[in-house]
């Protein structure tokens, strides 16, 4: 067993194995985050400090027409193998996307950049793979890892079968602490995993969002879908059998911002933020009169956002410019009101939808404050959904409600804001005229955690 050099001072070995990469939770976790790792039964059988074993078993599942392994499946075995040998230098460092509950600012992130794969004699048995790491190698990458340096290491994997030696594989990872994938004021540059990520959240909730109608709420959903893509229903589908409320929460505020947009007198302007995917300047451009849309969202977003748009038939008299911003370094009011096009004294709609939960209190302020300075018209309004305190506090006494956060914590989605007072926040944010509701008021059903997620709709006057 290694000695760790850099990992958590404060974290044991024998805490972090008995905590966060024992064999048993390790195998739970991996056939949870990669479905076929559980269809083919294979799983961690020991985990030492900078070792794994793993087995692969022979069955109809995973072989091919001569009754041995496929080798794509030993190849898969090998990327898992690896990985897990490497996450065990990560002393007291949860894993993005399999570990629960873990931030960006707490977590790792670590992805295969390249493999080779050297296959030797068939496998007619059980397959064992092994991962040990030389002590230089593990002393290298503890030390780059933990002094916020980017990991890029070579690994090797062996696999044996009734004691011969089936393949030898060279693993090449990426690891580096998530929080350093995120775009900064100082480092604009985004990386292709957190750009990754922007791009399968936005598919997510369009696929949410062409979800069945829910409580007898329909979406037109045509251009939904076609947002969504394959990789938007699954991701959807998926998330149905782990957070069955959020499609309800998606479907029903996409409809309560419909209509709020259509009450809205002689509308003008419409200010989407963080628009991601939604196709609403399409779907809903003639019922509102058409009015000119104003999309904002970071330029990476917004780059997959004119791809799936070029994709679908053309819509004649649909008026939009596209912005990029970022919401924790831009004003929003210095990018409109720069913008030729943008009239603060128009009437204006601004859909604020599915961020506030993921700035603080301050930045949300200091958004809404900076929102409320464009309404400038006695009809304009910003639309924003917020959650309940308790929810981001973890101190609500509901398991249905603590079971949906820990859902959307293992997503990586943790909320860091809540707000148990719409109204009179608001009026903190120089927006007096405000009125809300929750999801479960507005589908008329009674569910605990629908009742923590909140509908509001603020103005001036």
């Amino acid at each position: 067993m290694l000695t760790s050099v850099g990992g958590n001072p404060a974290v044991s070995w024998q805490v972090d194995y008995e905590q966060r990469v024992n064999p048993e939770l390790m195998t739970k976790l991996l056939h949870q985050a990669i479905p076929v790792l559980e269809a083919v039964q294979w799983k961690v059988t020991s985990v030492t400090e900078g070792g794994c074993e793993s087995i692969l078993p022979l069955t109809k599942a995973s072989t091919n027409q001569h009754g041995t392994h496929q080798a794509a499946l030993i190849s898969l075995s090998a990327d898992y193998t690896g990985g897990l040998a490497l996450t065990t230098l990560l002393r007291g460092v949860p894993l993005a996307g399999i570990h629960p509950r873990c931030t960006d600012e707490e977590s790792a992130s670590l992805w295969l950049a390249a493999m080779d794969v050297k296959y030797r004699n068939p496998s007619t048995g059980h397959l064992i793979g092994t991962c040990n790491i030389a002590p230089s190698v593990a002393k290298t990458v503890q030390q780059r890892y933990f002094a916020g340096k980017r990991v890029l290491v070579t690994l090797p994997v062996t696999f044996t079968s009734n004691g011969e030696l089936v393949a030898e594989a060279e693993m090449r990872y990426f690891a580096q602490p998530s929080i350093q994938l995120k775009p900064t004021k100082a480092n604009p540059r985004i990386s292709p995993i957190f750009k990754q990520k922007l791009k399968a959240s936005a598919r997510m909730i369009a696929g949410l969002r062409a979800s069945s109608e829910t409580k007898n709420i329909r979406v037109d959903r045509s251009h939904e879908r076609q947002a969504a893509g394959p990789h938007g229903e699954l991701l959807a589908n998926r998330l149905n059998g782990v957070l069955p409320q959020l499609k309800d929460m998606v479907i029903a505020r996409t409809r309560h911002i419909d209509e709020t947009l259509r009450a809205v007198p002689d509308l003008k302007q419409v200010v989407i933020l963080g628009v991601g995917l939604d196709m609403r300047p399409f779907r809903m451009n003639k019922e509102l009169g058409q009015p000119t849309f104003f999309e904002l969202d970071l330029p990476e977003m917004l780059e997959e956002r004119e791809r799936v748009i070029s994709e679908m038939p053309s819509e004649d008299g649909v008026t939009r410019h596209v912005m990029a911003a970022d919401f924790k370094v831009d004003r929003i009011s210095d990018l409109l009101t720069r913008h030729p096009e943008f009239d603060p004294t128009l009437t204006t709609a601004v859909v604020y939808e599915g961020c506030s939960m993921y700035f603080t209190e301050e930045e949300n302020r200091g958004i809404l404050k900076d929102i409320a300075s464009l309404l400038q018209n006695a009809d304009s309004l910003v639309w924003c959904d917020l959650v309940r305190e308790s929810v981001v506090e973890g101190t609500t006494p509901s398991p249905e409600i603590k079971k949906f956060t820990d859902g959307m914590e293992e997503l990586g989605e943790r909320f860091i804001f809540g707000c148990n007072s719409p109204v009179d926040y608001f009026a903190s944010c120089d927006l007096p005229a405000t009125r809300s509701t929750t999801v479960g008021e507005f589908l008329g059903l009674h569910d605990p955690v629908l009742e923590t997620y909140q509908f509001v709709v603020g103005s001036k006057v």
